[in-house]
């Protein structure tokens, strides 16, 4: 599962140091460097699918449908800066402010205002993010804030700041994606059952005690269950010949005597393939 929560960003990135050059290397060189660090940071937001792209005389405005995607620019943009080597002992650094439009919305200002607001406030080479920003963002990437320090500038409501960890890993934002879904529809030969905190396991199997019966020789008397712990929907298998896993957009998996973390939707086989039996293979999706 890749979808993310939408909630509408913007980022507000400008260079700093341009005006430094300029006195030491004249308009022009200042310009193409300020210019090239503008291209970099435009293809940074192209790449996380910016909804909205403005490029200005020392300003990048980009807009996206998604926190986690705006935070991921906004790095990115400030390690591509950071890559491009000082001319004349000047080193150009980026600023970013990070806002949520909702945030402006309950300020009363134009998303742009707010996250400039920001940009002015820091140090460069920061990425300042409101509070509200961060919340949006999945668990593994709010990880990446601290508190943002004292600011001489000030700033209208709570804001953190980006730090210098790695971004997670697509295996955490899939874990996170999962979380932050809370029940389970599984489905069987027209039959119904649904996986959440008040029932939070199924059993099934050949037995008649289990949730779901499968009267199949290849299926164990207590063969396989799926439960809820910590947010995460776990298929452990119980059996002699294994539970078949085929998740939609993955290759099927055999899991024996072992657990695994289900994912958004798919089909279960309990001793035999769901691709070679769909009618007898147990369905499930998050809801």
């Amino acid at each position: 599962m890749n979808e993310r929560v939408q909630a509408p960003s913007l980022v507000y990135a400008d260079v700093a140091g341009g005006d430094r050059l300029a006195v030491r290397l004249g308009g022009a060189e200042a310009g193409y460097a300020v210019e090239r660090c503008l291209n970099r940071m435009s293809r940074c937001a192209e790449a996380y699918a910016a909804t909205d792209l403005q490029v200005r005389t020392d300003v990048v405005v980009a807009r996206f449908a998604d926190a986690d995607s705006a935070l991921l620019a906004a790095r990115e943009m400030r390690e591509r800066v950071r890559a491009l080597p000082p001319m004349s002992g000047i080193k150009l650094v980026l600023r970013a402010g990070v806002v949520l439009e909702a945030d402006a919305e309950s300020a009363l200002e134009k998303p742009e205002a707010l996250a400039a607001w920001l940009v002015s406030s820091q140090n460069p080479d920061t990425i300042a993010v409101s509070e509200g920003f961060g919340q949006a963002l999945s668990p593994s990437m709010r990880r990446m804030l601290g508190r943002l320090g004292d600011n001489e500038g000030g700033v209208p409501f709570p804001a953190l700041e980006l730090g210098e960890a790695p971004p997670p890993t697509p295996a955490e934002l899939r874990l996170d994606a999962i979380q932050a879904h809370k029940t389970l529809n599984v489905s069987f030969r027209g039959r119904n059952w649904c996986i959440d905190a008040a029932h939070p396991t199924l059993l099934f199997g050949r037995e008649t005690g289990n949730d779901i019966v499968i009267p199949d020789p290849r299926v164990s008397r207590q063969h396989a269950r799926i439960e809820l712990r910590g947010g995460l929907f776990y298929l452990a298998d119980t059996s002699t010949n294994g539970t078949y896993l085929l998740e939609q957009g993955r290759a099927e998996l055999c899991i024996k005597r072992d657990e695994f973390i289900l994912g958004e939707k798919g089909h279960i086989g309990c001793g035999f393939s769901p691709a070679e039996n769909m009618s007898d293979a147990v369905a499930f999706a998050l809801a």
